[in-house]
Protein backbone atom coordinates (compact mmCIF):
# COMPACT_ATOMS: atom_id res chain seq x y z
CA UNK A 1 0.00 0.00 0.00
CA UNK A 2 2.93 2.53 0.51
CA UNK A 3 3.63 1.81 -2.81
CA UNK A 4 0.68 2.85 -3.72
CA UNK A 5 0.31 5.91 -2.03
CA UNK A 6 3.78 6.90 -3.34
CA UNK A 7 2.69 6.64 -6.14
CA UNK A 8 2.59 10.25 -8.12
CA UNK A 9 -0.08 8.91 -10.98
CA UNK A 10 -1.94 8.01 -7.82
CA UNK A 11 -3.10 11.60 -6.32
CA UNK A 12 -6.38 12.18 -4.82
CA UNK A 13 -7.16 15.34 -7.19
CA UNK A 14 -9.97 16.40 -9.95
CA UNK A 15 -6.93 15.05 -12.47
CA UNK A 16 -6.07 12.00 -11.72
CA UNK A 17 -2.16 11.87 -12.53
CA UNK A 18 -0.76 11.65 -16.09
CA UNK A 19 -4.27 9.62 -18.04
CA UNK A 20 -5.40 11.51 -20.43
CA UNK A 21 -8.07 9.80 -20.30
CA UNK A 22 -9.00 10.83 -16.57
CA UNK A 23 -10.28 14.44 -16.30
CA UNK A 24 -7.33 16.09 -15.55
CA UNK A 25 -8.71 19.56 -16.20
CA UNK A 26 -11.60 21.58 -17.45
CA UNK A 27 -9.78 21.52 -21.00
CA UNK A 28 -11.29 17.85 -21.36
CA UNK A 29 -14.53 18.84 -20.43
CA UNK A 30 -15.26 22.26 -22.44
CA UNK A 31 -14.20 21.07 -25.56
CA UNK A 32 -15.97 17.92 -25.54
CA UNK A 33 -19.59 17.99 -27.81
CA UNK A 34 -21.20 14.97 -25.15
CA UNK A 35 -20.62 17.76 -22.57
CA UNK A 36 -21.76 20.52 -24.29
CA UNK A 37 -24.59 18.32 -25.21
CA UNK A 38 -25.60 17.62 -21.22
CA UNK A 39 -24.41 20.83 -19.76
CA UNK A 40 -25.51 23.38 -22.19
CA UNK A 41 -24.11 27.21 -23.07
CA UNK A 42 -22.63 26.76 -19.26
CA UNK A 43 -19.25 25.66 -20.57
CA UNK A 44 -18.76 28.35 -23.49
CA UNK A 45 -20.06 31.21 -20.71
CA UNK A 46 -17.81 29.64 -17.94
CA UNK A 47 -14.67 28.08 -20.11
CA UNK A 48 -12.09 30.92 -19.30
CA UNK A 49 -13.12 31.47 -16.17
CA UNK A 50 -12.66 28.09 -15.06
CA UNK A 51 -9.46 27.08 -17.24
CA UNK A 52 -8.30 29.96 -14.63
CA UNK A 53 -10.12 28.32 -11.33
CA UNK A 54 -9.24 24.70 -12.61
CA UNK A 55 -5.59 24.82 -11.98
CA UNK A 56 -5.91 27.21 -8.84
CA UNK A 57 -5.83 30.95 -9.19
CA UNK A 58 -8.30 30.28 -6.15
CA UNK A 59 -10.66 33.28 -6.68
CA UNK A 60 -13.36 32.26 -4.83
CA UNK A 61 -15.12 34.74 -2.69
CA UNK A 62 -13.18 35.60 0.62
CA UNK A 63 -13.83 33.38 3.11
CA UNK A 64 -15.93 34.95 6.32
CA UNK A 65 -17.31 33.74 9.19
CA UNK A 66 -16.73 32.66 12.96
CA UNK A 67 -13.77 30.92 13.55
CA UNK A 68 -15.65 28.94 15.75
CA UNK A 69 -18.78 27.47 13.85
CA UNK A 70 -19.32 24.45 12.84
CA UNK A 71 -21.29 22.21 11.36
CA UNK A 72 -23.51 18.52 11.93
CA UNK A 73 -23.35 16.56 8.85
CA UNK A 74 -25.82 14.07 8.38
CA UNK A 75 -26.16 11.56 5.10
CA UNK A 76 -28.28 8.76 4.62
CA UNK A 77 -26.03 6.49 2.53
CA UNK A 78 -26.63 2.89 0.53
CA UNK A 79 -24.27 1.02 2.71
CA UNK A 80 -26.22 3.25 6.34
CA UNK A 81 -26.47 6.68 7.76
CA UNK A 82 -23.06 8.65 8.37
CA UNK A 83 -22.47 11.67 10.50
CA UNK A 84 -19.51 13.92 9.53
CA UNK A 85 -18.57 17.26 12.03
CA UNK A 86 -17.05 19.92 10.17
CA UNK A 87 -14.37 22.64 11.69
CA UNK A 88 -14.31 25.97 10.44
CA UNK A 89 -11.10 26.63 12.78
CA UNK A 90 -9.50 23.53 11.01
CA UNK A 91 -9.90 25.05 7.33
CA UNK A 92 -11.75 28.15 6.58
CA UNK A 93 -12.34 28.13 2.83
CA UNK A 94 -12.54 24.53 2.78
CA UNK A 95 -15.34 24.34 5.38
CA UNK A 96 -17.38 27.20 3.57
CA UNK A 97 -17.39 25.12 0.61
CA UNK A 98 -17.80 21.52 1.60
CA UNK A 99 -20.32 23.33 4.04
CA UNK A 100 -22.09 24.70 1.33
CA UNK A 101 -22.24 21.91 -0.90
CA UNK A 102 -24.09 19.50 1.36
CA UNK A 103 -26.82 22.05 2.33
CA UNK A 104 -27.02 22.95 -1.50
CA UNK A 105 -27.86 19.34 -1.94
CA UNK A 106 -24.94 18.84 -4.72
CA UNK A 107 -23.93 15.62 -3.19
CA UNK A 108 -27.62 13.95 -2.88
CA UNK A 109 -27.83 10.52 -5.15
CA UNK A 110 -23.75 10.99 -6.23
CA UNK A 111 -21.30 8.13 -5.77
CA UNK A 112 -18.63 7.16 -3.57
CA UNK A 113 -16.64 6.78 -6.83
CA UNK A 114 -12.66 5.48 -5.76
CA UNK A 115 -12.81 3.34 -2.70
CA UNK A 116 -9.21 2.03 -2.29
CA UNK A 117 -9.24 -0.43 0.75
CA UNK A 118 -6.92 0.76 3.54
CA UNK A 119 -6.39 3.76 1.63
CA UNK A 120 -9.21 6.69 0.89
CA UNK A 121 -13.03 7.25 -0.21
CA UNK A 122 -13.62 9.62 -3.12
CA UNK A 123 -17.10 11.27 -3.70
CA UNK A 124 -17.49 15.00 -5.01
CA UNK A 125 -19.07 14.66 -9.03
CA UNK A 126 -22.67 15.29 -7.93
CA UNK A 127 -25.50 14.47 -10.89
CA UNK A 128 -27.34 18.26 -10.36
CA UNK A 129 -28.86 19.91 -13.04
CA UNK A 130 -28.66 23.36 -11.74
CA UNK A 131 -26.36 25.09 -13.65
CA UNK A 132 -25.33 27.81 -11.08
CA UNK A 133 -24.94 25.18 -8.14
CA UNK A 134 -22.59 23.32 -10.80
CA UNK A 135 -20.79 26.18 -11.59
CA UNK A 136 -20.07 26.97 -7.80
CA UNK A 137 -18.78 23.24 -7.80
CA UNK A 138 -16.12 23.76 -10.44
CA UNK A 139 -15.11 26.99 -8.83
CA UNK A 140 -12.00 26.51 -7.28
CA UNK A 141 -10.94 27.75 -3.40
CA UNK A 142 -7.90 29.24 -1.74
CA UNK A 143 -5.32 26.27 -0.01
CA UNK A 144 -5.62 26.63 3.80
CA UNK A 145 -2.89 27.09 6.24
CA UNK A 146 -1.47 23.57 6.81
CA UNK A 147 -2.29 22.42 10.34
CA UNK A 148 0.68 19.77 11.19
CA UNK A 149 -1.00 19.39 14.81
CA UNK A 150 -4.04 17.59 13.04
CA UNK A 151 -1.27 15.29 11.45
CA UNK A 152 -1.12 12.05 10.78
CA UNK A 153 -4.49 11.44 8.91
CA UNK A 154 -6.71 9.31 11.22
CA UNK A 155 -9.36 7.30 9.82
CA UNK A 156 -12.18 8.80 8.98
CA UNK A 157 -10.96 12.17 8.84
CA UNK A 158 -12.09 14.66 5.73
CA UNK A 159 -10.28 16.61 3.21
CA UNK A 160 -10.22 17.95 -0.76
CA UNK A 161 -8.39 16.03 -3.44
CA UNK A 162 -6.95 18.54 -5.38
CA UNK A 163 -4.36 18.77 -8.22
CA UNK A 164 -2.04 21.71 -7.55
CA UNK A 165 -1.71 24.91 -5.53
CA UNK A 166 -6.05 26.73 -5.02
CA UNK A 167 -7.25 23.55 -6.94
CA UNK A 168 -9.74 22.88 -4.18
CA UNK A 169 -13.43 22.73 -5.66
CA UNK A 170 -15.80 20.07 -5.02
CA UNK A 171 -13.85 16.49 -4.87
CA UNK A 172 -13.47 15.30 -1.41
CA UNK A 173 -12.00 12.08 0.20
CA UNK A 174 -12.74 10.04 3.77
CA UNK A 175 -9.38 8.87 4.77
CA UNK A 176 -9.30 4.67 5.88
CA UNK A 177 -6.82 3.48 8.32
CA UNK A 178 -3.44 3.60 5.79
CA UNK A 179 -4.11 7.34 4.90
CA UNK A 180 -1.35 8.34 7.37
CA UNK A 181 0.75 9.43 5.12
CA UNK A 182 -1.63 12.62 3.41
CA UNK A 183 -1.62 16.12 4.36
CA UNK A 184 1.23 17.27 2.68
CA UNK A 185 0.28 18.40 -0.47
CA UNK A 186 -1.44 22.41 -0.13
CA UNK A 187 -5.15 21.01 -0.51
CA UNK A 188 -4.70 18.29 2.15
CA UNK A 189 -5.63 20.40 4.51
CA UNK A 190 -8.41 18.39 6.70
CA UNK A 191 -11.83 20.40 7.43
CA UNK A 192 -13.60 17.93 9.32
CA UNK A 193 -13.80 14.06 10.37
CA UNK A 194 -16.79 10.91 10.72
CA UNK A 195 -17.89 10.63 14.37
CA UNK A 196 -20.70 7.90 13.31
CA UNK A 197 -21.58 5.46 11.21
CA UNK A 198 -17.75 4.64 10.11
CA UNK A 199 -18.33 1.43 10.40
CA UNK A 200 -20.69 1.60 7.31
CA UNK A 201 -17.91 3.93 5.21
CA UNK A 202 -15.84 0.96 6.17
CA UNK A 203 -18.22 -1.62 4.21
CA UNK A 204 -18.41 0.74 1.25
CA UNK A 205 -17.93 -1.55 -1.97
CA UNK A 206 -14.15 -1.87 -2.71
CA UNK A 207 -14.43 -4.74 -5.38
CA UNK A 208 -13.51 -2.51 -8.63
CA UNK A 209 -10.14 -1.23 -6.82
CA UNK A 210 -8.84 2.28 -7.72
CA UNK A 211 -8.74 4.46 -10.92
CA UNK A 212 -7.09 2.78 -13.82
CA UNK A 213 -4.48 1.75 -14.79
CA UNK A 214 -4.00 0.72 -10.63
CA UNK A 215 -7.44 -0.79 -10.70
CA UNK A 216 -11.04 -1.13 -12.56
CA UNK A 217 -12.76 1.43 -10.65
CA UNK A 218 -14.44 4.28 -13.43
CA UNK A 219 -13.00 6.98 -14.51
CA UNK A 220 -14.00 10.42 -13.86
CA UNK A 221 -14.08 11.86 -17.30
CA UNK A 222 -17.16 9.55 -17.86
CA UNK A 223 -19.01 10.41 -14.80
CA UNK A 224 -18.53 14.21 -15.90
CA UNK A 225 -20.18 13.14 -19.01
CA UNK A 226 -22.53 10.74 -18.56
CA UNK A 227 -23.47 11.19 -15.02
CA UNK A 228 -25.17 8.10 -12.85
CA UNK A 229 -25.96 5.99 -15.85
CA UNK A 230 -22.08 5.26 -16.43
CA UNK A 231 -21.91 4.30 -13.05
CA UNK A 232 -25.22 2.33 -12.73
CA UNK A 233 -24.43 0.51 -15.99
CA UNK A 234 -20.72 -0.55 -15.56
CA UNK A 235 -19.79 -0.02 -11.53
CA UNK A 236 -23.32 -1.27 -10.18
CA UNK A 237 -22.14 -1.72 -7.14
CA UNK A 238 -20.58 1.23 -5.91
CA UNK A 239 -21.92 2.49 -2.42
CA UNK A 240 -23.77 6.56 -3.18
CA UNK A 241 -25.27 9.50 -0.56
CA UNK A 242 -28.93 9.27 -0.44
CA UNK A 243 -29.74 12.73 1.04
CA UNK A 244 -27.59 14.63 3.66
CA UNK A 245 -28.57 17.34 6.15
CA UNK A 246 -26.69 20.25 8.04
CA UNK A 247 -26.53 22.32 11.23
CA UNK A 248 -24.80 24.97 11.54
CA UNK A 249 -23.63 26.27 15.03
CA UNK A 250 -21.98 29.48 16.64
CA UNK A 251 -22.25 30.93 12.77
CA UNK A 252 -20.75 34.54 13.49
CA UNK A 253 -19.21 36.69 15.67
CA UNK A 254 -22.63 38.82 16.20
CA UNK A 255 -24.00 35.84 17.14
CA UNK A 256 -21.61 34.76 19.76
CA UNK A 257 -21.96 38.62 21.06
CA UNK A 258 -25.87 38.85 21.06
CA UNK A 259 -25.74 35.34 22.94
CA UNK A 260 -23.77 37.36 25.54
CA UNK A 261 -26.07 40.13 25.63
CA UNK A 262 -28.91 37.95 26.29
CA UNK A 263 -26.75 36.55 29.15
CA UNK A 264 -26.30 39.81 30.33
CA UNK A 265 -30.39 40.56 30.34
CA UNK A 266 -30.80 37.12 31.91
CA UNK A 267 -28.35 38.75 34.83
CA UNK A 268 -29.62 41.43 35.45
CA UNK A 269 -33.00 40.09 35.34
CA UNK A 270 -32.08 37.70 37.95
CA UNK A 271 -30.91 40.04 39.98
CA UNK A 272 -34.16 42.02 40.19
CA UNK A 273 -35.30 38.87 40.67
CA UNK A 274 -33.53 38.27 43.74
CA UNK A 275 -34.06 41.79 44.90
CA UNK A 276 -37.67 41.30 45.09
CA UNK A 277 -37.28 37.76 46.64
CA UNK A 278 -35.24 39.80 49.22
CA UNK A 279 -38.17 42.46 49.09
CA UNK A 280 -40.60 40.01 50.15
CA UNK A 281 -38.62 38.01 52.48
CA UNK A 282 -37.87 41.24 54.26
CA UNK A 283 -42.18 41.67 54.27
CA UNK A 284 -42.62 38.10 55.05
CA UNK A 285 -39.84 38.79 57.99
CA UNK A 286 -41.66 41.74 58.98
CA UNK A 287 -44.92 40.13 58.90
CA UNK A 288 -43.96 37.38 61.13
CA UNK A 289 -43.03 40.26 63.83
CA UNK A 290 -45.97 41.29 64.07
CA UNK A 291 -47.86 37.90 63.69
CA UNK A 292 -45.39 37.24 66.73
CA UNK A 293 -46.14 40.45 68.87
CA UNK A 294 -49.79 39.69 67.87
CA UNK A 295 -49.60 36.15 69.46
CA UNK A 296 -47.43 36.91 72.37
CA UNK A 297 -50.43 39.38 73.68
CA UNK A 298 -52.89 36.59 72.79
CA UNK A 299 -50.58 34.40 74.53
CA UNK A 300 -50.38 37.13 77.90
CA UNK A 301 -53.98 37.52 77.89
CA UNK A 302 -54.93 33.83 77.42
CA UNK A 303 -54.41 32.97 80.85
CA UNK A 304 -56.84 35.53 82.49
CA UNK A 305 -59.66 34.73 80.54
CA UNK A 306 -59.48 30.78 80.89
CA UNK A 307 -59.32 31.31 84.99
CA UNK A 308 -62.33 33.36 84.63
CA UNK A 309 -64.28 30.98 82.41
CA UNK A 310 -63.17 28.30 84.84
CA UNK A 311 -63.98 30.36 88.05
CA UNK A 312 -67.43 31.01 87.06
CA UNK A 313 -67.68 26.87 85.56
CA UNK A 314 -66.61 26.18 89.31
CA UNK A 315 -69.20 28.42 91.28
CA UNK A 316 -72.22 27.44 89.44
CA UNK A 317 -71.16 23.87 90.13
CA UNK A 318 -70.50 24.93 93.82
CA UNK A 319 -73.91 27.24 93.82
CA UNK A 320 -75.81 23.64 92.04
CA UNK A 321 -74.03 21.16 95.07
CA UNK A 322 -75.61 23.40 97.72
CA UNK A 323 -79.23 23.75 96.36
CA UNK A 324 -79.49 20.92 95.82
CA UNK A 325 -78.16 19.75 99.97
CA UNK A 326 -80.23 22.43 101.02
CA UNK A 327 -83.59 20.72 99.08
CA UNK A 328 -82.08 17.30 100.39
CA UNK A 329 -82.34 18.55 104.22
CA UNK A 330 -85.77 20.64 103.64
CA UNK A 331 -87.10 17.08 102.66
CA UNK A 332 -85.26 15.39 105.09
CA UNK A 333 -86.52 17.52 108.03
CA UNK A 334 -90.53 17.37 106.82
CA UNK A 335 -90.50 13.72 107.27
CA UNK A 336 -89.36 13.72 110.88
Amino acid sequence: MADEIDDPGVDFHGGMGDDPDQLDGEEVMEDDPEVKEIMGDEVDDAADEQRTNIRGSGNAPKSVGSDQEEAIVQCDTSAGPITMHFYRSWSPHGYDRATTLFEKGYFDHSHFFRVVEHFLVQFGIGYTTDKELKAFSQSTIPDDPKRPKLLPFKEGMMSFAGSGPNSRSSQMFIAYDGAGGLGQSPWETPFGKVTSGLENVQNFYKGYGDMPPWGKGPKQGPIYKRGADYIKKDFPLLDKFETCSVQRMNQSGAGVIKDVNVIKQSDTEVIQDANVVKNVAAEIKKANVVNKAETKEEVLSFPFTTLLILSSIVLSVLLGLDYMRNKKKKKYNKTT
